[in-house]
């Protein structure tokens, strides 16, 4: 069946090729030789003409090369003209031909076919903002494996017995509701600073030395005169050490939609700590509207063989192709895990707006099948003060079959065949979404798309009054919310309409005790 199929193009191609070469002044006509798709063909003599067949009708560029020799393009589907090395363009799949003169020693002809998408709109990288707290814990390494603090201050909650044995990098004590860690660790233990969304203004460390965090609700309260800080602390704090849920839902989502981030200098808010509130405002999962999917794909991690994750190949490709290549639109996609010690249930959300597809022919497979080396560019969700300002890189290699019309065969998935994953990836993807519109309203009540957007010059905030204004002198959580009753937690009678928190079904979370 394939072979026949194959016969059938070339004869089309020879039908066409013969008046070119007739043209070209040779007397006598030619077969027409098929060469592989980002492959070679070696050991030809004198002078013959070739085809090269592109099954994709999203473009992409086609270059040939011979070793020795003259090489003339010759017409490309159609009978149109194409040139070497240059896109080829929408709705040209099909033959390509060619021909060789001159050569005066055997030669090796070969292909390569590179498609490059890229989005409109490139997303801009995030921090995901986890909702974990300051703690003191056991050190990770050179402890004492004990407890050794024994008192707590403030609402501080002990979660360890003092004195008891603890394993490495285990927590101690934990903040309160009020989200602000307020005890000093005992010698033997130790301390680390989680940036968080309801942070104060400086956070001292275990050696003493105090340092400036981002306080993005804190800024936003005192700019507003709302309790958000407060209200996140009572109800989004995470006390599970093994599990990091936070922000990369609302940051992939807002880093997509929307342009990157341009906090007024009035508001003196910084561009880490807009985006927190973006993301805080994009965290709500059920605020989005999806188009196009590709969803529930097993994590694998995909190999050579039958394995889960091949019947998903096709859906995916068509996703990439049609989305970021055909309509130039970023795509979001949890990506899993990191390696070398991630696990399969790790979530990162991250915008997808670039990749690069190198093709290669499969042998024996007939002309439509292909082996795609695929490259993606995703944002980073952990770039905080450009400490991670650069792309996560992942790269996936699988077969699948295109049909005649250009597009990824979505009903020919028996034979695709999932081959690996590399560069940032362990895993396949869970997802990959197209988001066709955001209503910006998250789990915090007190943070609204009208206030965030007064604050944010590249997103409609160009004409507020924090556009011209002087940054105010912000004052700590202790100063600016003394006297102030506590914010209840979700459940109390006194905060009866708060939405419930959902974080943990989209957010990013770190695994295995990272």
């Amino acid at each position: 069946m394939r072979s026949g199929r194959i016969g059938f193009f070339v004869a089309g191609a020879l039908i066409a090729l013969s008046a070119s070469v007739a043209r070209g002044g040779s007397d006598a006509q030619t077969r027409v030789q098929p060469v592989p798709l980002g492959g070679s063909l070696a050991n030809q003599e004198g002078e013959r003409a070739f085809g090269v067949y592109v099954p994709t009708r999203f473009g992409g560029q086609l270059s040939v090369a011979a070793s020795a020799g003259t090489l003339t393009p010759l017409s490309g589907p159609g009978n149109t003209p194409w040139q070497v090395g240059v896109e080829i363009g929408l709705n040209r799949h099909g033959w390509y031909l060619f021909k060789v003169t001159d050569a005066d020693k055997p030669y090796t002809i070969s292909t390569e076919f590179t498609q490059v998408a890229e989005s409109t709109r490139k997303p801009w990288n995030f921090y995901y903002w986890p909702t974990k707290g300051d703690c003191i814990h056991e050190p990770w390494a050179g402890g004492n494996a004990r407890v050794d603090t024994y008192q707590v201050a403030g609402d501080d909650v002990m979660v360890a017995k003092p004195g008891a044995y603890i394993a490495p990098g285990q927590d101690i004590v934990l903040p309160g509701p009020n989200g602000i860690l307020e005890t000093r660790p005992a010698p033997g233990d130790t301390i680390t600073w989680f940036p968080n969304v309801y942070d104060d203004l400086t956070f001292l460390s275990a050696e003493g030395t105090l340092h400036t965090t981002p306080a993005p609700m804190l800024k936003f309260d005192q700019l507003f005169g709302t309790s958000a800080r407060g209200w996140e602390a009572a109800n989004s704090q995470n006390r599970d050490i093994q599990r990091w849920p936070g922000h990369c839902l609302g940051g992939a989502v807002a880093s997509i939609m929307l342009n990157e981030p341009v906090p007024a200098p009035g508001s003196g808010m910084t561009a880490d700590e807009l985006k927190s509130l973006w993301a805080e405002l994009g965290e709500n999962h059920y605020n989005h509207q999806i188009g196009d999917y590709a969803n529930e794909i097993p994590p694998g991690p995909p190999r050579p063989g039958l394995d889960p994750t091949d019947v998903y190949v096709a859906r995916v490709h068509n996703m990439y192709e049609r989305h970021i290549r055909g309509k130039k639109q970023a795509l979001l996609s949890n990506m899993r895990a990191f390696p070398p010690r991630g696990t399969n249930t790790e979530v990162w959300n991250h915008g997808v707006g670039r990749y690069v597809a190198k093709y290669h022919a499969v042998p024996g497979r007939g002309e439509r099948a292909v082996r795609i080396e695929m490259e993606l560019q995703a944002n980073s969700g952990s770039n905080l003060n450009n400490g991670d300002n650069k792309p996560r890189i992942v790269k996936y290699e699988y077969i699948l079959v295109y049909g005649l019309n250009g597009e990824v065969d979505e009903t020919n998935t028996s034979t695709n065949d999932w081959l690996s994953v590399g560069g940032e990836a362990m895993f396949a993807p869970l997802n990959v979404m197209e988001i066709l519109n955001s209503r910006w309203q998250g789990h915090n009540p007190m943070i609204t798309e009208q206030s965030v957007r007064a604050l944010d010059l590249a997103n409609g905030g160009a004409g507020s009054r924090f556009a011209m204004a002087s940054a105010p002198q912000f004052r700590p959580v202790a100063t600016y919310e003394a006297g102030r009753g506590p914010v209840f937690a979700l459940g109390n009678n006194n905060a009866p309409n708060a939405p419930t928190p959902r974080r943990g079904f989209f957010g990013g979370f770190f695994g295995g005790g990272r």
